[in-house]
């Protein structure tokens, strides 16, 4: 299956005409117009990235000998390494392990390689093939990191056993112990707790080993807080004692997050006066004030909301007086106020929580809170809120997107009828938007959700909009991209492009023609 093309590759590189297939299979007459306006893309980068993502969508229709052949255009010899090794390591995923090896065989750039190699390994695993997924792995130089992925993979796929060799043969034990430390949270939510002890003894000795400071201690209170969890407080508070004493080994910048995160550890544990000796040596206002958003949570969540409220005040005050001091400082304020914002819609202190949001700088942070508060509500039943807090929103194409995640917790939590209201309100919004890139991505958006509510024709003819608005998109790069996301959204609905969308499809390319 392909092999010659992959001979030939090593010979020629085709031209781009060459590489588009004959048929009109659902999707292709859209990748095959996205080629041609890539073509236009001035920046080569933005070209081969392009380039290489529509080759990826063509191997995923299964027409394998077309995605090579079309990466195999990228006149940049790095940047179509680059391309060769995620189409490698995507032949792996669709079980075309042949094609994988013989593409990645072609690749000249060692970088390339070795991001080729590593992601096979790991498209192995994630295909339940352990002992390729090895085999693989071990043709790195390191394959430390490798190995690492590897074992988390196979954690998340449900295969202990397999994890836990992987990790033991990892040689740096700061790729080592994390593993260790998921394998014992798997184990305790499976309720084995005795081997949920045993593992974190082997992630602890792991920790000890761990060169520097800053990543020791974030891996000590992880397994603090299993401990905690498996009831064994005594070894919680060793461990988290020893996380203590390291934080003086930190640097400078670094230590007052550790500190923090130490903070946290002893307020999970009830030890609240720990805590709090802990947080009077933080010096980063900002970070001091986040040690007391979690110590904050964990006294409500104990039932103890008036010293809860107090420490939310004193965050508040200096997220609201605190002056800032470049980059880094204004997105710690700008993360402390996501996070009291929510905590206080949380905790059923609305206004507070609204009156946070408007502190912040960035409208996108504020975006992002309303709609995390606005699914928090759904989950609550407070249906009545979600719409009010929706409306603050003023930007058209950010509230569609918030309205859209409120659909999804809306199906999620069986609220059917609020679901289908919220989203025709989004779809009316949608042809509200002026910019096409937008609008085309927000109709996207909303058709495979009306396809979910069954309502399947009225998704085709939001297709359909989602291609016309598209049409108007000025910027090849935008234009290009959105195709292929248009492409997969007629696929996932079995929706095949008809006459409309071919004679739409012709009309693109006209306007490509000098």
């Amino acid at each position: 299956m392909g092999t010659d093309l992959i001979g030939c590759a090593r010979e020629r590189k085709p031209d781009v005409s060459e590489t588009l297939p004959d048929d009109n299979d659902t999707g292709s007459s859209f990748l095959d117009c996205a080629v041609q306006i890539a073509q236009a893309i001035d920046n080569l980068e933005g070209r081969a990235e392009v380039i290489s993502l529509i080759a990826i969508k063509y191997a995923e229709s299964g027409q394998l000998d077309v995605a090579v052949d079309l990466a195999e255009t990228i006149h940049d010899s790095y940047q179509r390494d680059q391309a060769r090794a995620a189409l490698a390591a995507k032949f792996i995923e669709l079980g075309a392990a042949d094609y994988a090896e013989k593409l990645c065989d072609l690749i000249e750039d060692d970088t390339a390689y070795a991001l080729a190699t590593e992601e096979m390994a790991v498209a192995y695993a994630e295909s339940g093939e352990f002992e390729k997924s090895i085999a693989v792995a071990h043709r790195l130089a390191d394959s430390a990191p490798t190995l690492s992925r590897i074992a988390l993979t196979f954690v998340a796929g449900g295969h202990p056993v397999q994890a836990l060799e992987v990790a033991r043969s990892i040689d740096y034990p700061d790729l080592k112990a994390p593993v260790m430390v998921e394998l014992a949270a798997h184990a305790l939510h499976d309720g084995r707790n005795a081997e949920a002890s045993e593992l974190l003894q082997e992630a602890t000795n792991a920790a000890e080993e761990i060169e520097f400071a800053e990543p020791r201690i974030s891996i000590l209170v992880s397994i603090a807080s299993l401990h905690g969890k498996c009831g064994q407080p005594a070894q919680a508070l060793e461990i988290l004692a020893r996380a203590h004493q390291l934080c003086k080994q930190s640097e400078a910048r670094a230590k007052d997050s550790a500190l923090a995160q130490v903070a946290g550890g002893f307020a999970e544990l009830h030890r609240y006066d720990q805590a709090d000796e802990v947080i009077e040596e933080i010096e980063n206002p900002f970070q001091f004030a986040h040690a007391n958003v979690k110590v904050a949570l964990e006294c409500y969540q104990a039932g103890d909301s008036t010293r809860a409220l107090t420490l939310f005040a004193d965050a508040l005050e200096i997220g609201r007086d605190e002056e800032v001091y470049g980059a880094e400082t204004l997105m710690l304020r700008e993360t402390l106020l996501y996070k009291l914002a929510v905590c206080y819609a949380t905790i059923g202190h609305r206004e507070e929580g609204l009156q946070v949001i408007g502190m912040m700088d960035s409208q996108d942070q504020q975006h992002r809170a309303l709609a995390e508060i606005a699914k928090l509500y759904v989950r609550t039943g407070n249906n009545s809120q979600v719409f009010e807090v929706t409306e603050m929103i003023k930007d058209e194409y950010a509230r569609v997107l918030c309205e859209l995640e409120i659909v999804d917790a809306f199906i999620a939590s069986d609220q059917f009828a609020l679901a289908d209201h919220m989203l025709l309100q989004a779809l009316a919004r949608a042809a509200t938007i002026e910019r096409a890139n937008q609008k085309a991505s927000s109709l996207m958006e909303i058709a495979p959700r009306l396809a979910r509510r069954e309502q399947a024709t009225k998704a085709s003819e939001v297709l359909f909009e989602a291609l016309t608005a598209l049409q108007m998109i000025d910027d090849s790069y935008y234009q290009s991209h959105a195709l292929i996301n248009l492409a997969g959204k007629y696929l996932e609905l079995g929706q095949p492009p008809g006459q409309r969308e071919q004679t739409v499809l012709e009309a693109i390319r006209l306007k490509l023609e000098p």
